[in-house]
């Protein structure tokens, strides 16, 4: 039989049906020296955790947050007048994501778009190797800690193909979910630190709704337990009353700590709990796919794990647990932060019911046994590749339509070369594509800012605009529009060609470009030749 002190990922861990054993000191295969087997486990599952991460195509947003970041950069104040569209005199510009926009456009500036892609890669690698070491100290042995991690993987490729201010939540989030599950047994060294957490959180995205929503489930359900339950003993050593609700009351002011005060709180109850129909992160995820097949296998998994485990299933953090298991089913943007719930809190009731699963086994050999010299060594063979094949794609974000959408580059790339400036009217996904490109010379009626810098009524007139439905032409009648750039063989292209006073400029299979009749900007783009370049931007790298 395998030695206490050689662990290998094969080897089968045996927890006692005391229930807290493993989660105060860890399980004892843990404490001893890291074999060559479980180095080997780990440097494959984090190196196709790097190589998946480094993967990277174009956002719309992404053009934003780098221009964004570098207006405030330069500025060195958020009171600013909005440079970008034509339509918001007057307006307050609530940026809630200014911190990370600063540092998407200081990384921007110091190392291109390969240390963008390396910001983002370097945050999931070390999302995992942070919950890969939180399986394990929870007696996960390695073979079973990676097949988590590489499931939660998959829930992240999704959104970490892009470079998104969404990526300092991940971890942030993270962090909330391992005091929460510390708290949950005992008091946590490090519960005091969530404060100053949630006033960072708060200034870089507002995914800390999330954070505060699981930190409040747990608070409510852990004072409930206190209230009703004369088991006393059950909770000696954990927080007590007064001390949870000095600690959520601290971290919900500590979100005012930002430039908007409590207007950032005003904005959020605005649109982060309203539907969102012309997004389609935002809707519910949808079972009877390929990804909402393999998330419900995932929580059935953990499922099984709760009702087969032999350790404490904790009231506050099951309820936490149920809460973000259904994340999903509200948006689809919500999987990424299940995933790592489901992970966090059931990894220690997956791998004690896997233990009770192996040991009803028939054993066809001696029981445990030393992981093969070769898997080691196509094991770390295959990080090596992994590695190497990461680090070849990190030169490009790729404009790559099947997946992150098309841009008229050869259309802005027109009037960015005519000279030509004025207000255009665009798509709302080619917003900021545009202000990027064309800025400040040609302001544009909307991007992706949406409610932090538009009123709804102007928005609702972009929409209309868009789709050429109700009074798709307020835009053009009510405002001082020179220019439009739409989507061509959508009805506002055919709408705007029977349009008295607009002429048709430019068209491709992507966009059409018009201008109104009578406009020295419409003469010289009428003059100015489209360049060669891809209509869509197919195969080309940002910016």
């Amino acid at each position: 039989m395998t030695s206490p002190g050689r662990p290998t990922v094969f080897q089968v861990s045996r927890h006692s049906p005391d229930l807290d054993v493993a989660a105060s000191a860890g399980h004892p295969a843990r404490a001893a020296a890291t074999s060559w087997p479980e180095i080997a486990t780990i440097a494959v599952v984090l190196s196709l955790a790097f190589y998946r991460f480094a993967q990277t195509v174009a956002d719309p947003d992404l053009w934003g947050h780098i221009k964004f970041g570098e207006t405030v950069w330069k500025a060195g104040t958020l009171a600013l007048p909005d440079p970008f569209s034509y339509l918001t005199a007057g307006r307050q510009w609530v940026n809630h994501e200014w911190l990370s926009e600063i540092v998407f456009y200081l990384v921007f500036a110091a190392a291109g778009p390969a240390g963008l892609i390396a910001m983002k890669a370097g945050l999931g690698v070390a999302l995992m190797s942070v919950l890969y070491r939180h399986l394990c100290r929870q007696g996960l042995n390695a073979l079973r800690a990676a097949f988590l991690v590489v499931a939660v993987v998959h829930f992240f490729l999704m959104s970490l193909v892009t470079v998104r201010t969404l990526i300092f939540s991940y971890p942030l989030f993270l962090v909330v979910l391992l005091l929460v599950h510390a708290a949950a047994r005992r008091r946590p060294r490090w519960m005091w630190a969530l404060p100053p957490l949630f006033a960072l959180w708060a200034n870089l995205h507002p995914g800390f709704l999330a954070g505060l929503g699981i930190l409040g489930i747990w608070a409510t359900v852990e004072i409930w337990i206190r209230v009703v339950s004369d088991r006393r003993p059950l909770i000696t050593g954990r927080p007590a009353t007064r001390e949870i609700l000095l600690l959520v009351t601290a971290c919900g002011l500590a979100t005012l700590l930002n430039p908007h005060g409590l207007t950032l709180w005003t904005l959020l109850r605005q649109t982060a709990f309203v539907p969102r129909p012309d997004i389609s992160e935002w809707h519910p995820m949808v079972l009877m796919t390929r990804h909402g097949l393999a998330y419900a296998a995932f929580v059935a998994v953990a499922l099984w794990g709760v009702i087969h485990s032999r350790r404490r299933r904790r009231a506050s953090v099951m309820a936490v647990l149920v809460v973000a298991a259904l994340l999903p089913l509200v948006a689809l943007r919500h999987a990424p932060l299940a995933a790592l719930a489901v992970a966090v809190l059931a990894g220690e009731h997956i791998g004690d019911a896997w233990d009770r699963w192996i040991a009803t086994r028939p054993r066809a050999g001696p029981a445990g046994g030393v992981s093969p010299i070769w898997f080691q060594v196509a094991a770390l063979a295959a990080a090596a590749l992994l590695t190497f094949g990461a680090l070849s794609q990190m030169s490009c974000i790729r404009i790559t339509p099947a997946i992150g959408g098309s841009y008229p580059v050869r259309a802005v790339a027109l009037i960015k070369q005519s000279g030509a400036t004025g207000n255009l009217a665009v798509d709302f996904d080619w917003g900021e594509y545009a202000l990027y490109e064309l800025g400040p010379a040609v302001k544009v009626s909307v991007d992706g800012r949406r409610e932090t810098a538009y009123s709804s009524e102007i928005y609702e007139e972009n929409l209309a605009f868009k789709y050429g439905e109700g009074d798709w032409a307020a835009l053009l009648r009510k405002h001082d529009t020179h220019m439009a750039l739409v989507r061509t063989g959508f009805p506002t292209f055919n709408l705007l060609k029977l349009q008295p006073g607009w002429r048709l400029v430019y068209q491709d299979e992507v966009a059409a470009l018009f201008g109104r009749d009578g406009l020295p900007v419409v003469e010289a783009l009428g003059r100015t030749a489209p360049p060669a370049l891809p209509p869509d931007g197919a195969g080309l790298c940002v910016p």
